[in-house]
């Protein structure tokens, strides 16, 4: 159902749409236009000599995908595998593809029904965390700027040397 809705929602002018998905503690708005599909959860093979946030290697549709702990990227502990969680793909072309493990993928999001969040934001050091936002249910929201992360020089050195 997840995967036709997405379907849907792409075929709708997407400016303000998003996949909410819970990583860790942390809930993530990954904008429409640049978020692949939603893989079922299922472990990666690892590769020797790189980074602990690194998990490995999938077989997606027949294209090795590198699966990402995006919580571990960020500093935070592991991010828990739970029954329903996924692997998220982001960026829709196969070249640049990776995907981030998900604990929950909570579902489609609009702007308009989302609101600045009460209280300080405060400002973000990494480039790819974009705005903040709060749900009705008062759950904090940040935007996730895939290209930003794409781009990133430490998310693109997986690799690192042996000890």
């Amino acid at each position: 159902m997840l995967a036709r809705r997405l379907r849907e929602a792409r075929s709708l002018p997407a400016v303000d749409s998003y996949l909410g998905v819970q990583i860790g503690q942390r809930h993530w708005l990954l904008p429409l236009p640049e978020t692949g599909e939603v893989l079922e959860m299922r472990p990666p093979a690892s590769v020797p000599l790189t980074q602990s946030w690194y998990r490995g290697l999938i077989n997606a549709r027949g294209n090795l995908l590198g699966v990402i702990d995006f919580g571990m990227f960020c500093g935070e502990a592991p991010t828990p595998v739970q029954a329903g969680s996924k692997i998220v793909v982001l960026s829709r072309n196969v070249e640049r593809a990776c995907g981030i493990i998900a604990t929950r993928v909570v579902g489609l999001r609009h702007a308009g029904d989302l609101s600045l969040p009460h209280g300080e934001v405060q400002a973000s050091e990494s480039a790819w965390e974009g705005a903040s936002f709060a749900d009705r249910d008062g759950r904090d929201w940040q935007v996730l700027d895939i290209r930003q992360l794409l781009e990133a020089p430490a998310f693109l050195q997986v690799g690192r040397a042996a000890t």
